[in-house]
């Protein structure tokens, strides 16, 4: 009954994990699809760009103090008051950026602008109390905090549509009253135990050695796909990456359950260090079994329902054998990120960023040959997969090493549950 229990209550946090993904990007899909339908191409291709570089601030504020929050003792006094400092920091930082480009960089005015740049703040806050939630594995209580901002940001849009004209002013409006809404619920929904004081002095070196690490992290498959994209463009045309990204978008439902497991996954590592490094590493590898088990699954019935669902998805066909690429990706990046999440959650930060960074040269590599000696865009996502596969196994290979370093194999002494408190700390503090 136990066991049955427990494996009940991990698909449900991984499913509640993917909702809440769900969500989020659901909101963000509302705004995109409005905007396109009542204010035009051009004025899409801004917001398109202001909300891209807005998801871009968010990854660096969720790795550089979520993901210090989730490994960190945030009960700590003074490591919570090293977290608000860096919130505190980027955030403003970011959104004074932000609202100078949007006012030096495109026909907004004054307004606009500072709109935008209080969006930028507002998104970093709500972001840190979704990461809060993640934290202590409460998703359901998550869901509800992104469907108060999915409600909200609606609302908000449905009300300017009714009473006056929608502008993009008032489309920040929107999102700016969703991200405030769910900042403030679910700051007061949160346990009384997670709203931790602050105390002086404030570790902000410490949260920064951690956080700088994880902030770069986040930016790789964002920067890598970006490449992908001027490659293809550059090599092939327009065309072709239009329908590569029509495969991907196609193929998005299995990268969003990867996701949502890490984000499950991560948290829950984060919660059981105590238990030995040695089983949560066997651990890790039987997740990444059942991951790479079920994203084949999601990826088999991606592919027969391909003719009906692409075109109603996408508005086109997208090809078989992208399609089938990206799924590909998706399963190499369930093998390779949960070792990351591991090592990470032992504070070893800056060995996954470097294999991470390698395998992410070595895709952009890949797609760069790909296309000078086929001209096929079909191709790009297998020679991504081909490089996120490659940094996957030297990551499980440098994990395994690194543990055997500290600590013998299971049952050499009687006992995986020695503390691990010297795998982590020397490697990543001196």
């Amino acid at each position: 009954m136990t066991l049955a229990k427990n494996l009940l209550n991990k698909i449900s946090g991984v499913a509640s994990s993917s909702t809440a993904q769900a969500i989020q990007s659901l909101t963000s899909l509302i705004v995109l699809m409005l905007a396109a339908k009542l204010l035009g191409l051009e004025a899409l291709g801004l917001i398109s760009t202001l909300y891209g570089a807005l998801i871009l601030a968010a990854a660096i504020i969720s790795g550089f103090v979520g993901d210090s929050l989730t490994v960190l003792d945030r009960h700590d006094l003074q490591v919570q008051a090293g977290l608000r400092f860096w919130l505190a920091l980027l955030a403003l930082s970011l959104g004074v950026i932000g609202a100078i480009l949007c006012w030096v960089g495109t026909d907004l005015g004054l307004l606009g602008a500072l709109l935008y740049g209080l969006v930028v703040v507002a998104y970093m806050a709500e972001e840190l109390v979704r990461r809060s939630y993640m934290v202590i594995l409460s998703f359901g209580k998550l869901i509800v905090v992104d469907l108060v901002v999915l409600g909200t940001t609606s609302i908000v849009l449905l009300g300017f549509g009714i009473l006056s004209t929608l502008t993009l002013e008032a489309f920040f409006l929107a999102v700016l009253a969703g991200q405030c809404a769910g900042t403030v619920f679910g700051w007061l929904r949160l346990p009384n135990s997670e709203k931790v004081p602050a105390r002086r002095p404030a570790q902000i070196r410490a949260v920064a050695m951690f956080g700088i690490w994880r902030a770069a992290l986040q930016g790789l498959r964002p920067a890598q796909l970006t490449a992908m994209r001027v490659l293809v463009t550059a090599l092939i045309g327009l065309a072709a990456a239009g329908a590569l990204e029509a495969a991907r978008l196609y193929a998005a439902p299995a990268m969003l359950l990867v996701n949502g497991t890490c984000a499950y996954l991560f948290s829950s590592l984060a919660r059981d260090r105590d238990v030995g490094v040695w089983r949560q590493l066997k651990n890790t590898d039987s997740v990444v079994l059942k991951l790479l088990l079920a994203t084949a699954g999601c990826a088999a019935i991606g592919l027969v329902l391909l003719p009906w669902g692409g075109p109603l998805l996408t508005g086109i066909l997208p090809s078989g054998l992208a399609v089938t690429g990206w799924l590909a990706y998706a399963c190499a990046v369930a093998a390779s990120t949960p070792y990351g999440l591991l090592a990470t959650v032992h504070e070893n930060a800056r060995p996954v960023f470097v294999i991470r960074f390698m395998d992410s040269v070595l895709s952009v590599a890949l797609i760069a040959l790909v296309l000078v000696f086929t001209s096929d865009y079909r191709l790009v996502p297998w020679a991504a997969a081909a490089g996120a596969l490659t940094g996957g196994l030297i990551m499980r290979w440098w994990l395994h090493k690194s543990v055997a370093a500290y600590f013998p194999p299971e049952g050499q002494f009687g006992s995986d549950s020695l503390s691990d408190a010297d795998f982590a700390k020397p490697r990543y503090q001196q």
